[in-house]
C-alpha cells in the first residue's frame, strides 16, 4: 500500500498538467506539446551584452493558481555539470505567468545553457551567447514580418539550425492582430487564435501564446538570443502614436489598446528591463558594430501624410521619431565603431513605387518624413560617420540599396547602404500578382530607384550579415515555399561593404 501511495504522490504534477483546467485559452489546447508541460512555450533569451542577457519562458498551469515560484540554473555545458548560477523567480497572473532574468557577471563572447525548473519538471534547455569584446567576426540574422496565417515558419527553422549566426535582430510585426482570414491564407490551416481582432490585454497573450508555440519559433527561440523591436502589428495596422489606420472608435479607446498590446509585448518577449521605458536602445558588439534599434512606429511618431501633396507634408513639426528618441539616436551615434548598423522597422531611403498611381512614395517609412530625414541625413554629413548600415522590415520583400539616400545618384558620394528584409511569411507581390505583374513590378523597383542594386519582391526569408573588420557579407536567403511546413532554403543574392566604401559589391 505504501508503494502505491508513493506512486500516486509522484504522479501528481503530471496529472495536474493532463487536465483541461489549463489556464490558457482552450482553443490552444491541441496545439500544446505535452511533453513540455508545464514550459509548452519553451524558452527564450535575449538583450545580451558582454557581460549579461535575458533568459525567459512561460508556466502554463491550472487556473486555481494565481502565483508560483521556478527555479533557474545557467551553466557553461549542456549537461550543466559546470554550472556557474542558479536562482530562484516569481510569477504570477498580472504577468501571464511568464518568466523573465537578467543574469548578470557573464563571461564575453562565451556559449551558455539555461533552464527551468518546476516541481519535478524541467524545461528544455536553452542556449544563449554574450556580445564579443573587440573585433571577432560576429554574424547577425535579421527578421520581420511573420504572420502566422500566411505560411509555416520555415525560415525560423533555417536561422536556428545555422551554427554560425550568433544573434537574431527581428524589426517587428512578430505577430499580426488581424481576425481568422483577414490578411492570411486560411486554406493552409493555420488559423489565429482568437479568431476575432485582437484588442484587448487577454486578446494579444493569447495571440503569443499562438505564436510561440509554433515549434520552428520554439527551436529559434531555444537556440539564439534576440533583440527586438515593434513595428505596427504588435498594436494595429499603421499605426503612429496617437492612433492606427487599423483602430476605430467602436473599438474603445485606442490608448487602453496600446497599453494592453505593449504590456503583452514586455511579457513575452525577452527584452531587458531598460527597455521597459523604451524599447529604443543600443548594444556595443565590442569595437566592431555598434548596434542602434529604434522605434520609428509609436514611440514619437505623429500622423502619416496621405500623400506628397498633403499641406502638412514638409512641415518640420511631423515627426517619425520624436524629439526624445532623436536626441537619442544622434548621442548614440560614435565614430568609435568599425561599423554602425541601425535597425529600422520602415525603409530610410527613398522608394519611389512600382505604380504611382497609388502614390509616388512609400508614406508610411521615412518618404513620408521628409524633413526628419533630411535633419538625419546633415547630421551623419556633419559628423562624417563611416560604415553606416541601415536594416529595415516592413515592407515584406528584399531590396540592397547604396546611395547619399536622396535617389538621385548624381554623384558618388554616398553615406551609407540600406539592406530591406523581406517578410518570414506574410504577404508580399507573389500572393496578389501573377508572374508577369510580379515581374513587371520589380522591373519598374529598379528603374524608379536607381540607388537600387537588388530587389526580390516575391519571395519570403531573412538576411545574414557575417560582419568583420574589413567587411560586411550579406546574404538574403529564402525558403522555397511557406505553404508546407517543410522547405528548402536557398541563398540567393550576396553582397559584400568594404570598410571606409559604402559601395555594394555583388559576390
Amino acid at each position: 500500500m505504501k508503494s502505491i501511495l508513493n506512486l500516486i504522490i509522484l504522479l501528481l504534477p503530471i496529472v495536474t498538467f493532463c487536465q483541461t483546467n489549463l489556464n490558457i485559452n482552450p482553443d490552444l489546447l491541441p496545439h500544446l506539446d505535452k511533453k513540455l508541460a508545464p514550459f509548452y512555450h519553451g524558452v527564450a533569451s535575449g538583450d545580451p551584452t558582454q557581460n549579461s542577457v535575458v533568459i525567459w519562458t512561460k508556466l502554463t498551469l491550472d487556473r486555481s493558481i494565481k502565483s508560483s515560484e521556478i527555479n533557474w540554473e545557467i551553466a557553461t555545458d549542456s549537461l550543466f555539470k559546470n554550472e556557474i548560477q542558479k536562482g530562484k523567480a516569481k510569477t504570477n497572473v498580472d504577468q501571464d505567468f511568464t518568466v523573465k532574468v537578467s543574469i548578470n557577471n557573464l563571461k564575453p563572447n562565451t556559449n551558455y545553457y539555461y533552464r527551468f525548473k518546476y516541481r519535478k519538471f524541467i524545461s528544455i534547455i536553452g542556449q544563449t551567447k554574450t556580445l564579443i569584446n573587440y573585433y571577432e567576426p560576429f554574424t547577425i540574422a535579421f527578421a520581420s514580418c511573420s504572420n502566422y496565417e500566411w505560411g509555416y515558419f520555415n525560415n525560423y527553422r533555417f536561422i536556428a539550425e545555422d551554427k554560425n549566426i550568433d544573434l537574431v535582430v527581428h524589426l517587428g510585426d512578430y505577430i499580426y492582430e488581424y481576425a481568422v482570414g483577414k490578411y492570411g491564407d486560411t486554406s493552409i490551416g493555420r488559423l489565429n487564435i482568437p479568431n476575432k481582432e485582437i484588442i484587448s490585454l487577454m486578446d494579444y497573450r493569447t495571440r503569443y501564446s499562438l505564436y510561440r508555440l509554433d515549434k520552428d519559433l520554439i527551436k529559434l527561440h531555444q537556440l539564439k538570443p534576440f533583440i527586438t523591436t515593434w513595428d505596427d502589428h504588435e498594436i494595429a495596422n499603421n499605426a503612429y502614436m496617437d492612433g492606427a489606420q487599423n483602430h476605430n472608435s467602436n473599438e474603445g479607446d485606442w490608448y487602453a489598446r496600446k497599453a494592453a498590446a505593449t504590456k503583452a509585448y514586455y511579457e513575452w518577449m525577452p527584452v531587458s528591463k531598460k527597455a521597459d521605458k523604451h524599447l529604443y536602445r543600443s548594444f556595443e558588439i565590442g569595437n566592431l558594430v555598434n548596434l542602434i534599434i529604434l522605434d520609428t512606429r509609436i514611440e514619437g511618431r505623429t500622423i502619416q501624410a496621405d500623400s506628397i501633396s498633403s499641406n502638412n507634408f514638409l512641415d518640420s513639426n511631423r515627426t517619425i521619431l520624436g524629439k526624445e528618441q532623436y536626441n537619442w539616436l544622434t548621442e548614440k551615434i560614435n565614430t568609435k565603431s568599425t561599423w554602425t548598423i541601425i535597425g529600422n522597422q520602415v525603409p530610410f531611403g527613398p522608394m519611389f513605387q512600382p505604380n504611382p498611381i497609388k502614390g509616388a512614395l512609400y508614406m508610411d517609412g521615412w518618404d513620408g518624413y521628409p524633413y526628419e530625414r533630411e535633419k538625419f541625413i546633415h547630421f551623419i554629413e556633419k559628423i562624417k560617420l563611416k560604415n553606416l548600415v541601415m536594416v529595415t522590415g516592413d515592407y515584406h520583400s528584399s531590396f540592397a540599396m547604396e546611395s547619399d539616400l536622396k535617389g538621385t545618384k548624381e554623384t558618388n558620394d554616398n553615406i551609407a547602404v540600406e539592406f530591406i528584409v523581406t517578410s518570414i511569411t506574410s504577404a508580399n507581390d507573389d500572393e496578389y500578382n501573377n508572374p508577369e505583374i510580379v515581374k513587371e513590378d520589380k522591373e519598374l523597383y529598379l528603374k524608379n530607384n536607381p540607388h537600387m542594386k537588388y530587389c526580390n519582391n516575391a519571395d519570403h526569408g531573412y538576411l545574414v550579415l557575417k560582419i568583420n573588420k574589413e567587411e560586411i557579407i550579406a546574404e538574403f536567403i529564402y525558403a522555397n515555399t511557406i505553404k508546407k511546413p517543410t522547405a528548402t532554403k536557398i541563398i540567393e543574392r550576396v553582397f559584400s561593404v568594404k570598410n571606409g566604401s559604402p559601395i555594394l559589391i555583388e559576390k
